[in-house]
Order: structure tokens, then C-alpha cells, then sequence
């Protein structure tokens, strides 16, 4: 009979992905996530991945002319993006953001980890670090500062450092999250301060960045340095010392759920306005003790990131 409930849970999407680029492995992640869930049901999934918000908001646009069933976009600009999020609230397509929200327009649903905390777990990292140092000097990678979920890990990073006098931010700026300049700039604040304690880095590539920066200094074990995604290059610099802690968060879970929600929203099932994903703090400590069996990460994420610290430890990361 027309109109049974098993078949409209089997109704197929088009969904408008919308990323930041992909050579990130925690935004290619995302993709991956929301593609394995559509397969399952025989969605189709159009994927752009792009750090410049003028063509993140152009796919948008794109997007609606195609008159895809739901759009869920990674915006890079919380505010570039709001013309086009108005458009497709105007065209009556559902948008769902991930990761990082947006600052207008209407969207159906949010899915994220919380990136306040991810911004205290590398705080603390900072803060343990700086522990008996005084003054510790901190430099600051940024990505875009109009990215909403780069400018919430930031501020809950500073609110917690800014609780120790010892601790000195001596320098930050904007990297457009592009590891070149990240690279640069971790080399330019090591320069500028030989005595530079501690580099936190808004997302992994940035850390990793870092890294070798510190590396061409050789101070690698002398210089903290914190980041945020957890992906398999930070984690493989966190059990070999090289890295202090990473903010691990799970994209694949993130993807999986949007593409639960697009499908609640088009049943016409009530569906939660924000959805918290996990978001694991890795140590060297707890990364081992994970690996070894000694401790267990919790459920709902054990399989995803042993999977991640297996492939760190064999020191085989895929590229993308």
C-alpha cells in the first residue's frame, strides 16, 4: 500500500555537503562519516570541500539551484555564510550544521562536540605543562577567527590559561588553517621567543605544524604543544612524545548523525535543535594505556579511536 512507514523510511536523499577542505583528514572524516550512512540507505551525497567562505557559500547556492532534499554544511564563516543559509531557508530546504554553527539564517539541527570543552582540555594541557614555569610563554596557531567553532575553543583555551599569572600568551595570528602558514608562523613565534614554553594550535595540521617547527629549532620534548581533532598524524606525535595532547574529536559519528537527522526532518520526526558528540582528551598517558588494554576509552567511540591509534602506532595515516 502507498504510504507505509516502510516505505517512506526507505526514501532516498540528495544531500549538498558542504566542507572545508578536504586535505584535513578530520574534515575528510566528515565526509566519510555522511557518505557511509547514506549508503546505507541509498542516498546521494555531493561533496564540496573548501576553506573560502565565498565558494563554501557559492556550493550553498549551488546547492539550492540543484534542489537538493537537505544541505549540511561545515561553514568556515559563521557570518559569510548567512545569505546563503537565508536562501535556502527561503527555497524551504533544511539545513543541518556540523561542527561549526552559524551566526543567522535558520538551521534545523546542530551536531558537534563541544568545542568549549576541547578549548579546556588543551588549557589544561597548557597548565600542567607550565607548572613550576613562570613566566610560561604560550603562542597561539589561529585558523579564521570568524570561525564559530575555532573562536569558542580559543576563548575557553584563554579563559582557563588566564587563571595562572605564570602563564604569557606572547603571540598569536591568523593562519586561514592552512599548514603553510601555520608552519611559518610556529617558526616565526619560536624566533621571536627562544624561551617559548608552549604551542597551542586551533586544529591538528596546525599542531602538527608545530611540531616541526619545534623540530628545525631542535627543542622537540622542550616545547608543549596542544591541538584539537585527534587524527591519526596528532596521534602519532602524542604517543611518540613529540606532541602533549590532542582534543579528539569523531567525525565519522558527526556525519553519521546528520544524515539521521536529514532523515527525521524529511519523516516529519521531531529531532533536537543541538546533538553533542563525544570529544576525548589524549595524552601520552592515556594513549598507551588505551593501546595496551590497561584502560578503556569509552563505548560509544572504543572501536574509532583504538582503530586511530593502532594506524598512529604503526605510523601508516592514511592521506586523506
Amino acid at each position: 500500500a502507498r504510504g507505509t512507514g516502510n516505505e517512506r523510511a526507505q526514501a532516498k536523499l540528495r544531500i549538498g555537503l558542504v566542507l572545508p577542505d578536504l586535505s584535513n583528514l578530520y574534515i575528510a572524516g566528515l565526509r566519510n562519516g555522511v557518505q557511509a550512512e547514506a549508503k546505507k540507505n541509498g542516498d546521494t551525497v555531493l561533496v564540496k570541500g573548501t576553506s573560502d567562505p565565498a565558494a563554501q557559500a557559492n556550493a550553498t547556492q549551488n546547492y539550492i539551484a540543484a534542489k537538493v532534499d537537505v544541505i549540511v554544511i561545515d561553514a568556515i564563516d559563521g557570518n559569510g555564510i548567512i545569505p546563503a543559509i537565508k536562501a535556502a531557508n527561503k527555497a524551504k530546504i533544511p539545513v543541518i550544521t556540523i561542527q561549526s554553527d552559524v551566526y543567522g539564517g535558520e538551521r534545523a539541527a546542530f551536531i558537534a562536540g563541544r568545542e568549549d570543552l576541547a578549548g579546556l582540555y588543551m588549557g589544561l594541557a597548557a597548565s600542567d605543562w607550565c607548572m613550576g614555569v613562570d613566566p610560561c610563554k604560550i603562542g597561539i596557531i589561529e585558523g579564521i577567527r570568524a570561525d564559530q567553532s575555532g573562536a569558542e575553543e580559543n576563548k575557553a583555551f584563554k579563559a582557563h590559561v588566564a587563571k595562572f599569572p605564570n602563564i604569557k600568551i606572547v603571540g598569536a595570528a591568523e593562519t586561514q588553517y592552512d599548514p603553510a602558514k601555520a608552519l611559518n608562523l610556529a617558526t616565526n613565534l619560536l624566533t621571536a621567543n627562544p624561551d617559548l614554553n608552549f604551542l597551542y594550535a586551533w586544529w591538528d595540521p596546525g599542531g602538527n605544524a608545530a611540531v616541526k617547527a619545534i623540530q628545525a629549532k631542535g627543542k622537540l620534548g622542550k616545547v608543549g604543544v596542544a591541538s584539537q581533532n585527534g587524527d591519526c598524524i596528532a596521534l602519532g606525535h602524542v604517543l611518540a612524545g613529540r606532541q602533549t595532547q590532542t582534543s579528539a574529536f569523531f567525525p565519522d559519528v558527526i556525519g553519521s548523525i546528520a544524515v539521521q537527522t536529514a532523515h527525521n526532518i524529511k519523516d516529519g520526526k521531531p529531532v533536537k535543535k543541538f546533538v553533542e558528540a563525544p570529544v576525548l582528551s589524549v595524552d601520552q598517558a592515556r594513549a598507551k594505556s588505551w593501546l595496551s588494554g590497561a584502560a578503556k576509552p569509552p563505548a560509544i567511540v572504543r572501536s574509532d579511536i583504538l582503530r586511530r591509534l593502532k594506524e598512529a602506532a604503526s605510523g601508516k595515516c592514511p592521506v586523506k
